[in-house]
This record gives C-alpha cells, sequence and structure tokens, in this order.
C-alpha cells in the first residue's frame, strides 16, 4: 500500500511536471545543489563575510573606545569628587576656625564692655560717694551752726535774767522755735 501510494505520488508529480520528485534526475539534483551551495558560501565568504567582519570589528571598536571613554570618565569623576569631598573638608575648617574667631571676639568685646561699665560704675560710686561725703560734711556745719546757734541763745537767755527749771524749759523750747524758724530759712 505504501509503495502503490508512493507510485502513485510518483505518477503524479511526473504527470504534474515537477521535476524535482523526479527519481531519474536526483543525482544531477543533488549535484547543482551542492555546486550552488558551494558557490554561494565562496560569494558569501568573498563579499558579504568581509563587510561582516568589518561592521563587528567597527562595532567592536566603537565599543571598546565607548568603554575607555566610560573608564576615563569614572575616574576624572573619582578624581572630581575626592578633589569636592577636600575642598568641603576645607570648607567646614574654614567655617569652623571663622566660627571660634568670631566667638573669640565676641568674648574679647564682652570682657571689654564689662570692663568699660565696671570703670564708669566705679566713677559714679565715686563721685556720688564724694557727694555724699560733702552733703555729710555740710550737714554737719550746718547741725554745728545750729547747736552754736542754740548754745548762743540759751547762753543769752540765761544772763539776762536768772531763771528756776520752769523757766529754763520754756526759755530752751523758745529758743529752739526761734532757731526752727530762723533755721529753715537759712538752709532754704
Amino acid at each position: 500500500m505504501i509503495a502503490s501510494a508512493h507510485a502513485s505520488a510518483g505518477g503524479a508529480a511526473a504527470s504534474s511536471g515537477l521535476p524535482q520528485f523526479e527519481p531519474s534526475v536526483f543525482g544531477s539534483q543533488i549535484f547543482w545543489t551542492v555546486v550552488s551551495f558551494f558557490l554561494l558560501m565562496a560569494l558569501l565568504k568573498k563579499y558579504v563575510l568581509p563587510a561582516i567582519v568589518n561592521i563587528l570589528d567597527s562595532r567592536a571598536s566603537r565599543i571598546a573606545e565607548d568603554l575607555q571613554k566610560a573608564e576615563s570618565a569614572r575616574k576624572e569623576g573619582e578624581r572630581l569628587l575626592v578633589n569636592y569631598q577636600g575642598q568641603m573638608v576645607a570648607a567646614r575648617q574654614m567655617a569652623a576656625q571663622t566660627l571660634e574667631e568670631a566667638r573669640q571676639d565676641a568674648i574679647r568685646h564682652r570682657e571689654a564692655a564689662l570692663e568699660e561699665l565696671n570703670k564708669e560704675l566705679a566713677k559714679k560710686k565715686n563721685a556720688a560717694l564724694v557727694e555724699i561725703e560733702q552733703a555729710k560734711n555740710k550737714a554737719m556745719e550746718e547741725v554745728r551752726g545750729a547747736a552754736v546757734e542754740l548754745s548762743m541763745l540759751v547762753a543769752e537767755k540765761l544772763i539776762v535774767k536768772a531763771i528756776n527749771a520752769e523757766d529754763a524749759n520754756r526759755m530752751v523750747q523758745e529758743a529752739v522755735k526761734q532757731l526752727g524758724e530762723g533755721g529753715q530759712a537759712s538752709l532754704h
């Protein structure tokens, strides 16, 4: 049955005009297929393969060049990063130094201001003490003057008449009253 199917297919192929299925031409078909294959391979090797190799070589060189550029860019980036970090450390140190100088300057200004304030307060204190001493001396002079005046009034009254104790008290009170009126007027 297979042989009859093959024979009917072969008969159909021969009758349909397809020479590739004709067993009598298989040998020449194989020969020309092999020749065509090797001829195609020779043409590919001579014309197409060098072009493909050139394209691949140029692509490989471009990739190698890009990798080299990327590597140099990475190294440059690392160098710039190290440089930047160094600048940041230097800037931080400079900022810390400036801050410390400003703090020291502020301390010096504060101490100078306190010293100036203490000097000014000492001057005012001394001036106030001098003024108090002068006022005290003036008051003492006024009290001495008032005491002398009172003593003179009392002595005057005692000399003018002989008095008893009641008269002496009354005269002292009158003298103090006169002195108070006269002393207040002289004080003002």
